[in-house]
């Protein structure tokens, strides 16, 4: 079921709305690199054997089901929500 953003608690975290979505969106950016080195690095130990049918494709890759992961953007808001994001400013 889709919920409505609760815009104003996301004002208490960050001096306005604006800085607050900048603020999920660097996180999402960082939660998404992650899961592509974890998917990388588990593909390469998939593909990494001789275990290759007639067409190419990995027997192991067939047997396995499709991984889900959960929407980076989700993960770094609700991190937010809960108070587990701190933003630090460069000193000038």
């Amino acid at each position: 079921m889709i919920k409505t953003l609760p815009l104003a608690e996301l004002d208490k975290f960050a001096d306005n709305i604006y800085e607050a979505v900048v603020i999920v969106a660097k996180r999402a950016r960082q939660i998404n690199e992650l899961q592509k080195r974890m998917l990388d690095s588990e593909t390469e130990s998939i593909t990494s054997g001789d275990n290759y049918d007639d067409e190419g494709v990995s027997k192991d890759l067939v047997d396995r089901q499709y991984l889900k992961l959960p929407k980076p953007t989700s993960i770094a808001l609700q991190e937010m929500l809960e108070g587990k994001l701190s933003r630090e400013y460069p000193e000038k």
